[in-house]
């Protein structure tokens, strides 16, 4: 027996797009891509020495600018190695780290410590949240023990200015954040790859769940007929070759696969039952399948939430499987749920038409508008299920809107005849 396999498709369709819904409703910082946060940089640093080049070089106290003595075309130039690096700060932010600390241990040994310009944060933070540990905490000594000599240094000759503690708290305040949102980040990864273990792991159970089930159906189906047809094969057999000489026991070889039948088919009907049961509830009543028959009642159903509906059959409906009269009624019903949902008030036609050899479903709409909400149960999904039910006998489904803005469903099945 085959079990259905939309189920398992349908609920990574709903997975994925619960996980786009995610992303489009995520913090605005985290929709910036890599590429746009390397403009920002980009601009950043541009600004940042634009504004050191006006300082320095273009308002007119530029030349009283740093400590007594101290070549303003110097300084300058050093605060500008220490902003240009910040355009590459993330593509590559070792290289960064050492000119921008290069340059503010140069600034601090000449009295300058480039407070309140926090450029030592941004390569620094940079690093705390993409490498390890271990190397951030070694850049950050190295950082720090390479300031704090060079404020001993200013300090030796006289030449420190200002806040002579800023950049060292700087690069320990900086490192804590950086390091804190690193961790949170890793914590963060690590759950979403339990999240999508688990659900892998609820997928291989949902897997072997169905194989087991399919494994005790096989099994259950073959205790029941394999015993069963046997005996009937073989009493069949008997019947026929002795009906003409012996009818007495012709007569009770038919008894035998008379009663053999009867007991199959009520072992066959308790399987299905628990089947059914499992499947829908043990509370669920168990209507009987719908066939051909019942299509009438499901357009009157239809017609009682106002929609104006046509129903015609033509041709005589020959000896048809349960299987496919379900797989009829079905195909209507899915294609009415669908105008009941999308065009509801529109006129609809519905046509069944049997030929030799097939039959062929068609249900046209014509352009409506939407009147009230109605719904009409069905037990199908959509296109995908209507066009599985057609190809399972042999046919084909289309389904496409109309010139004139209605839609139609057209199907055809093969019914076994030639």
């Amino acid at each position: 027996m085959e079990a259905p396999r939309t189920s398992s498709r349908y609920r990574l369709t709903v997975t994925q797009m619960s996980g786009a819904e995610d992303v489009a409703g995520a913090p605005w910082l985290e929709r910036i891509s890599p590429r746009q946060w390397v403009g920002i940089d980009i601009a950043v640093a541009a600004f940042t020495a634009t504004v050191f080049v006006v300082h320095f070089f273009v308002l007119p106290h530029a030349k009283h600018v740093g400590p007594p003595g101290t070549n303003r075309w110097v300084l300058g130039s050093i605060f500008l190695v220490a902003a240009i690096p910040l355009a590459w700060r993330r593509i590559a932010p070792m290289s960064a780290m050492i000119l921008v600390g290069g340059a503010t241990v140069a600034t601090t040994v000449l009295g300058h410590t480039l407070a309140p310009a926090p450029l030592l944060a941004l390569p620094l933070y940079t690093i705390a949240i993409t490498r390890t540990r271990r190397e951030s905490l070694i850049t950050l000594v190295s950082v720090e023990s390479a300031i704090l000599v060079a404020l001993l240094v200013a300090a030796h000759y006289h030449r420190a200015q200002g806040d002579v503690t800023f950049n060292l708290l700087l690069a320990l305040a900086t490192w804590f954040i950086g390091d804190s949102i690193r961790t949170r980040r890793v914590f963060r990864r690590a759950l979403a790859e339990q999240a999508a273990e688990r659900q892998r792991q609820e997928i291989d159970e949902a897997h072997r769940a169905i194989t087991e089930e399919r494994l005790e159906i096989a099994r259950e189906l073959h205790d029941i007929l394999a015993h069963s047809l046997s005996v009937i094969a073989i009493q069949s057999g008997v019947g026929r070759h002795v009906i003409d000489q012996q009818p007495e026991d012709a007569r009770r070889a038919l008894a035998t696969v008379e009663e053999t039948s009867r007991q199959s088919l009520d072992e066959l009907r308790r399987v299905i039952t628990v089947l059914r049961r499992a499947t829908v509830g043990s509370d669920t009543p168990l209507e009987p399948t719908p066939s051909l028959s019942d299509v009438t009642e499901l357009v009157e159903r239809v017609r009682a939430t106002g929609m104006s509906v046509v129903w015609r059959l033509e041709g005589t409906a020959p000896n048809l499987p349960l299987g496919l009269e379900l797989s009829i009624y079905r195909i209507i019903q899915e294609a009415l749920t669908n105008v009941v949902k999308h065009a509801d008030g529109a006129d609809t036609a519905i046509e069944v038409r049997f030929r030799e050899g097939d039959v062929l479903i068609s249900v046209v709409n014509q352009p409506g508008p939407r009147r009230h909400t109605a719904s009409v149960s069905g037990t199908t999904h959509g296109l995908i299920g209507m066009r599985e039910r057609a190809i399972a006998f042999g046919g084909t489904l289309d389904a496409k809107a109309r010139p004139d803005g209605g839609f139609e469903v057209s199907a055809v099945l093969r019914t076994g005849g030639d």
